[in-house]
This record gives structure tokens, C-alpha cells and sequence, in this order.
């Protein structure tokens, strides 16, 4: 029986990252034959605090604790017949561990999720950005035996660094029974929802949208409901904020009318797999993306989706779908096939399979 190794940042169906992308596909893996061991650097502990304010202590010690578990993990990498790395060995400092991990493993699947070699927007902790190493990064992209990246843009920022053709672009991976199409339910007070969810570190980009849903405010009553692992509150806006957990999820997406994902516009963002897109249209309700990253390759404008560049475009296009039901109903119909037709998780497997088949 072969036996892969899947080294990641955190545990097991908690992050967007792991869980929509390589962590579905286990099962068919061992129905292949493979033996899977999953070694996460984060604790749950650590995961339930990491974004919370305080809690300086214990952070620091189980940050400790997985990297004793990295160090010590090193002497059984060689029983593996293919390691496959998300994101980093561990998180901070230059590429040490990962060396070492590169000279031990037979073989290296590389996973690459954002833009890391650009600097991360404004907005995350600027500590932890302040002992980040770019190195870290470029280092794995130039010695992995196949490279996995989030965005056909990244595919091309790696392919600089390892002028190999082993760089590879793999779409998110939304299963299609869980992701249910959205029945037609209406919000108890009668105002369509427009709706977000994302992450404490991906809140920065809902912050900055909140100006524009303030004026939209203004034009035609809504509802705003924000998923997340985040307090929020507003002095005027018809908000709602629900915690994220993953028994409630597709509910919870089940309650939007209408979906949100605002970017700025900059380089990190290029590497943005569009995965809350993704998400919308899995369940079948209009996205509304800033024309930015890997969305403009899947979504065309007005069909399946809407793509927006200005804020008088977000103003235009939220206020349409909010006041015109059929279009809400017909561009979100569209999404859903769009969804079943390209972005099966059969397909998605096969492309996963054949990369760890791959001869070194």
C-alpha cells in the first residue's frame, strides 16, 4: 500500500483552504490504495484562539508544541511515498525546516494558496507578517517535484521561479451533494439578503465594502448577513452576524439571496482562487465579485455572476439584483449549472490523482 503524507497549517475541516480544496478527496485516495496521514501544525487549541485577542501564552505554547511535532516528524518522512505540503512546514522564519523535510522526502507535492511572494494586503497581523519569509515560499515552488496554485495568475508567477512546466492550477473543490441548491425562502422581515462569509483574516475586505453598503442603504432596504468566526456589529445597517461551524454551513449560505466577494485591487490578490464565488454559485444564489483574480476566468458578467470594478458598479448591480427577483432567481439558476457542468469533484479528484501518480 502506498502511503501519503499531508503536511498543513491546520487541523482537519476548520479551514476554507484545506477543507474545500485537497481534504475531500481523501476518501477517494484510500479507495485507490493509499494510505493517508495527516499531520496538522496547528492544535485545535491553538486554532480556537489564533484570531482572538490575548491568549498570548498559550499561543506561544502551542506554537512550540507543533514545532516539536515538525522536527520530530522528520524521521519518519522517508516511509512516505509522497509528501504533500500545503503552504509551509512551519509558518515562520527562513526556509529551515523545509530544507530539511526537501532532502529527507522522496518525493514533494507543492500547495500553494494566495499570492505569499507578494506582500499580504493590509489589514492581518502585522507581526506574524513581520517574521514571514518570502524564502519560505520560492524555496519550496523551486525544489518541489509538482507545484499546485490557487490561480492560473500564480501558475504563471511560479513557472518564473522554477522554469519547469510542473506548476499546476486546480480549482476549488465544493462537494455536490453537501453543497445543496438553495430552496425558495424568503428572509421573516421580507428585505432580500445580501450576504458574506470568510474569516477573521478576510475581513479586512468586507471592512472596506462597508462604506458602499452604507450608501446602498440609503437607495433600497436589504438585509446584510455576514458568516464568520468574528463579533461585528453597525449603528444603521440591518445586520446579522452568524458564527461559522461546519454541521450549519450550507444553511447558513442557504439564507443569502445574494452573495459578496469585494478584493482591492493588487498583486496578492492575484493568486485569490475565488473560492467564496465558488461557494455562491454551488448553492445556487448570483455572485457579485470585484473583476479581480481567478474569478474573471469562470464567471461571465451578467450570465452566471457579476463582476465589478467601481463602486457605482456595486451601487448599480447590488441594487438590480435586490429589486429584481427574476434576475436574482435566473442568474443564480445559471450559476448552480455552471457549477455542476465545470467544477465537478470527480474531475477536480483526477487531476489530484495524477499529479501524486506522477513518476519523480
Amino acid at each position: 500500500m502506498k502511503k501519503i503524507l499531508f503536511i498543513c497549517p491546520y487541523p482537519f475541516d476548520v479551514a476554507a483552504g484545506q477543507r474545500l480544496k485537497f481534504e475531500p478527496h481523501f476518501e477517494r485516495l484510500r479507495e485507490k490504495g493509499f494510505e493517508i496521514k495527516v499531520s496538522s501544525f496547528m492544535s485545535m487549541q491553538l486554532w480556537n484562539k489564533v484570531y482572538k485577542r490575548g491568549h498570548l501564552i498559550e499561543k506561544i505554547f502551542w506554537t512550540f508544541l507543533g514545532l516539536a511535532k515538525r522536527i520530530l516528524l522528520i524521521f519518519s518522512l522517508r516511509k512516505y511515498d509522497c509528501v504533500y505540503i500545503f503552504m509551509n512546514v512551519f509558518p515562520f522564519g527562513p526556509p529551515l525546516l523545509e530544507r530539511v523535510y526537501r532532502f529527507v522526502c522522496r518525493k514533494v507535492i507543492y500547495d500553494l494558496e494566495d499570492n505569499m511572494l507578494s506582500d499580504e494586503p493590509e489589514g492581518g497581523n502585522w507581526i506574524a507578517s513581520l517574521i514571514k519569509s518570502k524564502s519560505k515560499y520560492q524555496f519550496l515552488i523551486s525544489t518541489s517535484d509538482e507545484i499546485i496554485a490557487s490561480s492560473p495568475y500564480l501558475v504563471g508567477k511560479c513557472k518564473q521561479i522554477t522554469g519547469k512546466d510542473n506548476v499546476h492550477f486546480i480549482p476549488p473543490t465544493l462537494n455536490l451533494t453537501k453543497f445543496s441548491e438553495k430552496p425558495n425562502k424568503k428572509d421573516k422581515s421580507g428585505k432580500v439578503v445580501v450576504g458574506w462569509t470568510g474569516t477573521v483574516g478576510s475581513k479586512v475586505f468586507l471592512d472596506e465594502l462597508i462604506p458602499t453598503l452604507e450608501k446602498l442603504h440609503h437607495i433600497c432596504p436589504y438585509k446584510l448577513i455576514v458568516i464568520g468566526n468574528f463579533e461585528m456589529s453597525h449603528p444603521f445597517l440591518d445586520l446579522e452576524v452568524i458564527k461559522w461551524n461546519s454541521e450549519e454551513e450550507i444553511e447558513q449560505l442557504h439564507k443569502f439571496d445574494i452573495g459578496i466577494y469585494p478584493l482591492p485591487l493588487n498583486d496578492w490578490i492575484g493568486g485569490k482562487s475565488g473560492l467564496k464565488a465558488l461557494q455562491y454559485m454551488a448553492v445556487g444564489i448570483p455572485p457579485v465579485c470585484s473583476a479581480i483574480g481567478n474569478v474573471v476566468n469562470f464567471i461571465n458578467n451578467n450570465e452566471d455572476g457579476v463582476l465589478v470594478s467601481s463602486e457605482e458598479e456595486w451601487l448599480f448591480n447590488l441594487e438590480s439584483l435586490i429589486n429584481d427577483q427574476i434576475k436574482r432567481e435566473s442568474i443564480g439558476q445559471k450559476a448552480r449549472e455552471k457549477f455542476l457542468k465545470e467544477f465537478s469533484q470527480d474531475q477536480i479528484f483526477e487531476q489530484y490523482y495524477s499529479l501524486i501518480e506522477s513518476k519523480e
